[in-house]
């Protein structure tokens, strides 16, 4: 049975990946910062031949994954896919966006990312056929006002994961990214309410109309973790209902 641990898998988008897997019979590995959110989704989940487990993990502190993917060998045969989900945006015109703040997204975002990859690939490497999963946005490809610190590290997330698929697919690990665009999770919701976003305003320039689901999200993660993507390496999916191909954006 295979195993996974997906970073920010307690809420949204990492929420919706862990269902899917579990529905699939994996085993899933929910980490985060937040130990009642983690005990909560793993208490919804629905029940499968996998085994879900929480655990309380930093993606800024190398030290701390590095104690969750011990007692992830400890708890299961292998680690076959690691998703890297977890993120944080904070909101601020450039001008006045603090280095402290500025920071906080990038290490989370962007290097958060490259240290749970780096310190997974011993383990990875011993899988067959294992995966790496990086869920960025359309801000890693347009420019969204207010969001300096989010879209330098979601364009970040591209390179980077060219870069680790470029590097390990003689290593049997395919690295791509999924690039969301305006999904219905609670960090849009967030923005919505304090008024930054308005959703009206948002689906009035998505084609499509409406904003996704976080399961429609999680089925192309999936699909990226299957053999069905086997010869698929390096890129990045984009899932946005057609906004970055709107012209008039």
């Amino acid at each position: 049975m295979k195993t996974a641990l997906i970073t920010g898998g307690a809420k949204g988008i990492g929420l919706a990946i862990s269902q899917e897997l579990m529905r699939d019979g994996w085993n899933v590995v929910i980490t985060g910062r937040d130990e009642h959110a983690i005990d909560s989704a793993v208490a919804g989940l629905t029940t499968g031949p996998g085994k879900a487990v929480g655990k309380v993990m930093d993606v800024r502190d190398r030290a701390s994954i590095d104690a969750v993917l011990a007692e992830v060998r400890d708890e299961f045969d292998s680690l076959d896919s690691l998703i890297n989900c977890a993120g944080v945006i904070i909101r601020d015109e450039s001008e006045v966006l603090s280095e402290a703040d500025w920071e906080t997204v990038i290490d989370t975002d962007l290097s958060g990312v490259f240290r749970c990859s780096q310190a997974a690939f011993a383990d990875l490497e011993k899988a067959e056929g294992a995966t790496i999963v990086n869920v960025g946005s359309i801000a890693g490809s347009v420019g969204i006002a207010g969001r300096a610190g989010y879209t330098a590290a979601k364009a970040g997330l591209e390179g980077l994961t060219r870069t680790l698929g470029l590097e390990w697919a003689n290593r049997d690990i395919r690295v791509n990214a999924v690039a969301p665009g305006w999904t219905r999770t609670e960090m849009v919701a967030g923005g919505i309410k304090d008024g930054r976003l308005s959703e009206a305003a948002l689906t009035a320039r998505i084609p499509q109309k409406r904003l996704a689901e976080p399961h429609e999200i999680a089925t192309v993660v999936k699909f990226l973790m299957s053999s069905d993507s086997s010869y698929i390496t390096g890129q990045t999916i984009t899932v946005d209902g057609g906004i970055t191909i709107n012209g008039n954006t």
